[in-house]
C-alpha cells in the first residue's frame, strides 16, 4: 500500500477487533463507490487501529477494482503548502490532459511543475476535483488518508473540499484523525466514525495472537496496563525478554503507555548508534514523499555514514519500514521522539543536510535552512518572505503567516522583524487564526512596528480586537483614519477596511458608525451600497434588494476578490437570499477554502434555518464554534451560537435560549454588539411563542418592534414581525397586530425580498377579516414552499380559524398538514398545538363542533383549561408547561368571561358541558 504507519504483527479482521460497526460502513461505502460518493473519518488516540481499518479498505477497494489513492500526512511537510496534495495527485498527472486547460495550469503551478503568476487559491480546489471526478467516471477511486492531521493546511483545505462534493462522485475517501484533533478539524460533509479501546476480549484475541508464548501473569499484566490499545497490546511485550515473557522473571514496576508508549520508542531510539539515530532523525525530518535515496543524499551531505545499514538497524528494531524506496515509520511517536529527543545542533545539522539536496528557493529547502539557521540571516529571511508571498497568492493563509514569522526571527534589522511580524498577523488573521495572530502582534509591538506598516497594523489590529473579543473599538477608532490614507480601491487593503467597518457598524447599529460607513459608500460602488442598505435600514432603503443582488451577480467576472465576495455574501443575507444563489455560495466556500469562514458558515447555518434544514443549521452551526472557538475567535463562536439557537428556540427549548442569553446578553451588551442583542431577546419571543406563552412573547417582539413602528436600529426585523402579529392576537390585542401589518405593508416590506414578502402576506391574511381567502392566497404564493416553518404556522391559524366556524373537513387539510410540516421540522410544541386542534377538530358529537364558550378559546387556553379542571394549581400548570405561574393567571383572566364562568369549578363544569374536559 501507498500508506500507512503502523501496522499489528498480526493482521486480524476487522470484526474479530471489535471493529464490525465501522468496517461495516467502510466496506458498504466501498462496495457502492460506483453509485454514490462517501466521506469517513477513522477517529482514534494512536495506536488504536485506525491504520489497521485503512488498509483493509484499500485491500478490499483494490479487490473491487477501485484505484487506491494514498496520502500519508507528515508533522515535518506541515508547513509545506501542497505537500499532501502532491502525494495526491502526482499518480494521476498523466490524466490532467483530460481536463480543462485552466484546471491543468492551476495544478501545475500548485504542484510547482511549472512557474506563472499568481492563481486564485480556490481553483487548486475546484482542478484537485475535477481531476479526480474525471479519473473517477472510467474507475471509482479509494482515497485513503492516513494522519489528517499533520496534513499542512492547504492541502487539508482542498481535502475539506473534496468531502464536501464526494457524495456526487464515485470516489470514496477514508481519512484517519487523532481524536484530540477534532476540535481544529473540520468534518463537514464526512461521517466521523470513532475507533476506541478494544473491548477486553478483542484485547485478549489480539495479544494471544500477537505473542502465544506470553505467560498468565504477563499477559494479565499487559491487558490491564494496555486498557485496550491495539499499539500498546503488541508493542510492550516486545519490550520484554524472554524470561519475563515466560513469566520466569518478574514483570518491570513501570510498563508506558498513552505518552508514556512514547518514552518505549525513545528508548528504543536511544539503543541506535550515534549515526544510525541521526539518519533516523533524517527520516523524521523528510516528508513521506522522500525516497530511500534522497535520504542517502542528505546523510551524504552531513556525512553520516552508511545509510542502507543504518536503516536495516532500525528496520530490525521495528521502528521503520522500508518499501518501494520509501522510508515509514511503524508509528509517528517514533517520528515524535527523534525530533524531540535530538538537541537543538543535531537538528540544525539534520536540517541543513536537507537545505543541501532539495532544490534552492523551493518551500521545503528554504524551510529546512530557516530551521537549519541559528543566529539572523536577512538572506534565508529574504528567502522565506519570497515563499511567504507565493504561499499567500495561492491561498495559504497560515503558512504564510508562519514563513513570515519565522522571517520576522531571522531579521538582521529590528524594524524589519517588527514589520514582518505584523505581516504574519495579518496573514494569520486573515485565515481565522485569531489566536496566532494577537500573539504576532503583540510581538510586533514589543519590537517596533516601521511607519510603514503602520496601515497594516491598524487593519490588523482592529480585525482581531473584532474577531477575537467582540471588540469594535479598535475598527470604530482606527478604520476610518485609515481609509482615508489608502489610495481608495487601488489599495488591496481599502476594501477589507472597509468591510470590516461594515461588520462594526451593523453589529452595534451605531448611527456614527454607520455615517462614516456611508460617506465611503459611493467610493465603493453597489456591492457595498447594497449590503448598507440590507442591513442599516431596510424598511426604508432595501426596496428590491432582491432583484438589485441578483443584477449584481449576473454581471460578475470570473475571478471576484475576496472582499467582494464577503461583501456580497453579507448582503444576500441580510436579504435571506443566500440559498437562491448557489454560485455566490460556491465562490465564498470554494473559491476562498483557505481564508477565514466564520461568514460564510454563519450566513448558511441562517439559511437551513429558514428554508427548513434544521438539523443541519444545528451541525453546522456547533461544529463551526468549536472551531473557531479553538482558534481564538469568541466573536465568531457567539456568532454561530446563536445561529444554532434559532432553532432550539423554534422548538420551544426555554432552557437551551435562557442559558444563551445569560451568557451572551451581558458580552454583547459590554460590547455594544446591539445586533446580538436584539437578536437574543427575539430568539426570546420565538421560544416563547412556540410553548404558547403569548403574553411573554408579546413583550419581547413589541419591545424590539413596537406595535406599528419599524425602527431603523432593528435591521432583521421581519423575523420578528409574525412574532409580534401571532401573539397580539392571540391576547387579544387585534388592533395592535393590524397596526403593525399596516405599518408592514406602508413600508413596501414585500418590496424588499421574496422571503419579507412572504411575512407581510402571512400576517396580512392573519389579521384579515376572511381568514380563510387571505390564507388560501397566501398558500398559493409563488415560491411559498421555501419557508416552511412560517408556512406551517400560517396553515395552523387557517385551520384553527376554520375549525372554530365548525367547518372540519376544510380545516382537517390544514391542520394535518402543519402538523405534518412541524413534525419535520422537529418542532415538537407547534406539532402538540397542531395536534391539538386536531384532536378538537375531530371528536365525535358535540367536540367537533363545540359549544361557543369552548370554541372561543385558544389552544393554549384550552390546555390551560383542561388542567385546571383536572385539579391543578397555577403552579403545577405552569411547571407542565414550562410557563411562570403569573402567565397562567394571565392566560385564566381571559379563559373565565370567555367560558361565562367565574370560577375553577366552572371551568371544570363548562369543560364537561363540551365534551372537551
Amino acid at each position: 500500500m501507498p500508506y500507512g504507519a503502523f501496522a499489528p504483527t498480526v493482521p486480524l479482521g476487522a470484526e474479530r477487533l471489535g471493529r464490525g460497526r465501522q468496517w461495516a460502513v467502510v466496506r458498504h461505502a466501498i462496495e457502492n463507490a460506483a453509485d454514490t460518493g462517501r466521506a469517513l473519518w477513522l477517529c482514534g488516540e494512536p495506536g488504536v487501529g485506525k491504520t489497521v481499518l485503512l488498509h483493509q479498505a484499500g485491500e478490499l477497494a483494490a479487490a473491487h477494482g477501485l484505484r487506491v489513492l494514498g496520502v500519508c500526512g507528515a508533522e515535518a511537510e506541515r508547513d509545506i503548502p501542497f505537500a499532501a496534495l502532491h502525494q495526491l495527485l502526482w499518480p494521476l498527472t498523466r490524466h490532467a490532459d483530460g481536463i480543462s486547460q485552466r484546471g491543468r495550469a492551476v495544478l501545475r503551478r500548485a504542484l510547482e511543475l511549472e512557474t506563472g503568476p499568481p492563481v486564485p487559491s480556490y481553483t487548486v480546489s475546484a482542478a484537485a476535483v475535477e481531476l479526480l471526478d474525471r479519473v473517477a467516471r472510467t474507475r471509482p477511486l479509494l482515497v485513503a488518508v492516513d494522519d489528517l492531521h499533520w496534513a499542512d493546511a492547504s492541502s487539508a483545505e482542498v481535502l475539506r473540499f473534496l468531502q464536501r462534493r464526494v457524495a456526487s462522485l464515485p470516489v470514496v475517501m477514508v481519512a484517519t484523525a487523532w481524536q484530540e484533533a477534532l476540535d481544529r478539524l473540520d468534518p463537514t460533509g464526512a461521517e466521523v466514525l470513532t475507533v476506541g479501546p478494544l473491548g477486553a476480549e478483542q484485547a485478549r484475541t489480539l495479544l494471544a495472537e500477537a505473542h502465544p508464548g506470553l505467560s498468565a501473569p504477563a499477559r494479565e499484566r499487559v491487558l490491564r496496563e494496555a486498557v485496550g490499545n491495539p499499539l500498546a497490546l503488541v508493542e510492550l511485550p516486545s519490550r520484554l525478554d524472554a524470561l519475563e515473557r515466560g513469566g520466569r522473571l518478574p514483570l518491570p514496576d513501570y510498563l508506558p503507555l498513552g505518552e508514556r508508549l512514547e518514552r518505549v520508542f525513545a528508548r528504543r531510539v536511544a539503543s541506535l548508534r550515534p549515526a544510525a539515530r541521526f539518519t533516523l532523525l533524517l527520516c523524521a525530518l523528510a516528508g513521506p514523499e522522500e525516497s530511500a535515496r534522497l535520504v542517502a543524499e542528505a546523510a551524504a551531505a552531513a556525512d553520516a555514514g552508511d545509510t542502507a545499514a543504518h536503516l536495516a538497524t532500525a528496520q530490525r528494531l521495528g521502528l521503520v519500514h522500508v518499501e518501494d524506496q520509501r522510508v515509514r515509520f511503524r508509528h509517528p511517536l517514533v517520528r515524535s521522539s527523534l525530533v524531540r529527543g535530538a538537541d537543538g545542533a543535531e537538528r540544525r545539522r539534520a536540517h541543513r543536510a536537507w537545505a543541501a539536496v532539495l532544490r534552492p528557493g523551493e518551500a521545503r529547502q528554504v524551510a529546512h535552512l530557516a530551521e537549519a539557521t541559528a543566529a539572523p540571516d536577512e538572506s534565508v529571511a529574504a528567502a522565506l518572505v519570497a515563499v511567504a508571498a507565493a504561499t499567500e497568492a495561492r491561498g495559504g493563509d497560515l503558512e504564510a503567516a508562519l514563513f513570515h514569522a519565522r522571517a520576522a526571527a531571522l531579521s538582521e534589522d529590528p524594524a524589519r522583524r517588527g514589520g514582518r511580524l505584523v505581516t504574519a498577523a495579518c496573514a494569520a488573521a486573515r485565515g481565522n487564526h485569531t489566536g496566532l495572530a494577537a500573539r504576532l502582534l503583540d510581538q510586533a509591538v514589543a519590537h517596533g512596528v516601521p511607519a510603514d506598516s503602520r496601515d497594516v497594523l491598524d487593519f490588523t489590529q482592529a480585525l482581531v480586537r473584532f474577531h477575537a473579543d467582540g471588540d469594535v473599538g479598535p475598527a470604530v477608532a482606527l478604520l476610518p483614519a485609515l481609509l482615508d490614507r489608502l489610495p481608495g480601491r487601488e489599495s488591496e487593503l481599502w476594501l477589507p477596511a472597509l468591510f470590516l467597518l461594515v461588520l462594526a457598524a451593523g453589529f452595534t447599529a451605531d448611527p456614527e458608525v454607520w455615517a462614516a460607513v456611508e460617506a465611503r459608500a459611493a467610493e465603493a460602488g453597489e456591492i457595498v451600497r447594497l449590503g448598507c442598505d440590507a442591513w442599516h435600514d431596510p424598511a426604508r432603503r432595501a426596496h428590491g434588494g432582491h432583484a438589485r443582488l441578483g443584477a449584481v451577480l449576473d454581471t460578475l467576472p470570473d475571478e471576484v476578490g475576496t472582499a467582494e465576495t464577503w461583501l456580497l455574501l453579507w448582503a444576500a443575507a441580510g436579504l435571506d437570499a443566500v440559498g437562491d444563489h448557489a454560485p455566490l455560495w460556491r465562490r465564498m466556500v470554494d473559491q476562498y477554502p483557505y481564508a477565514t469562514q466564520a461568514l460564510a458558515e454563519a450566513v448558511s447555518a441562517y439559511d437551513d434555518y429558514l428554508r427548513g434544514h434544521w438539523d443541519r443549521c444545528l451541525e453546522r452551526s456547533r461544529a463551526a464554534a468549536a472551531v473557531v472557538r479553538a482558534r481564538g475567535s469568541e466573536f465568531n463562536a457567539a456568532v454561530h451560537s446563536y445561529k444554532a439557537a434559532y432553532v432550539t428556540a423554534a422548538r420551544g427549548d426555554r432552557q437551551a435560549v435562557e442559558d444563551l442569553v445569560r451568557d451572551l446578553r451581558p458580552w454583547a451588551t459590554e460590547r455594544g454588539l446591539t445586533f446580538l442583542v436584539h437578536r437574543l431577546r427575539a430568539l426570546q419571543a420565538a421560544c416563547a411563542l412556540a410553548l404558547g406563552d403569548y403574553e411573554t412573547a408579546y413583550g419581547h417582539a413589541a419591545a424590539l418592534t413596537p406595535p406599528g413602528l419599524l425602527p431603523a436600529g432593528v435591521s432583521q426585523f421581519h423575523l420578528v414581525f409574525l412574532d409580534l402579529v401571532e401573539s397580539a392576537l392571540h391576547t387579544g390585542r387585534t388592533a395592535e397586530a393590524r397596526r403593525h401589518v399596516a405599518a408592514g405593508r406602508a413600508a413596501g416590506m414585500d418590496r424588499i425580498s421574496p422571503h419579507h414578502r412572504f411575512v407581510l402576506r402571512a400576517a396580512e391574511a392573519m389579521v384579515s377579516e376572511d381568514v380563510d381567502a387571505a390564507c388560501t392566497a397566501v398558500h398559493t404564493l409563488p415560491g411559498s414552499a421555501v419557508w416552511p416553518f412560517e408556512r406551517a404556522r400560517l396553515r395552523l391559524h387557517h385551520g384553527a380559524w376554520l375549525r372554530r366556524r365548525g367547518r372540519r373537513a376544510e380545516a382537517r387539510v390544514h391542520l394535518a398538514a402543519a402538523q405534518q410540516a412541524f413534525a419535520g421540522l422537529g418542532a415538537g410544541p407547534w406539532r402538540e398545538r397542531a395536534g391539538e386542534e386536531l384532536r378538537v377538530n375531530d371528536a365525535p358529537g358535540p367536540a367537533a363542533a363545540p359549544r361557543a364558550p369552548v370554541a372561543a378559546l385558544t389552544p393554549q387556553e384550552l390546555r390551560i383549561a383542561r388542567l385546571v379542571a383536572a385539579g391543578l394549581s397555577n403552579r403545577d400548570i405552569g411547571a407542565r408547561l414550562q410557563l411562570s405561574p403569573r402567565t397562567v393567571a394571565s392566560h385564566l383572566y381571559k379563559v373565565y368571561p370567555k367560558l361565562q364562568v367565574t370560577t375553577r369549578a366552572g371551568v371544570a363544569r363548562a369543560l364537561t358541558r363540551a365534551g372537551t374536559a
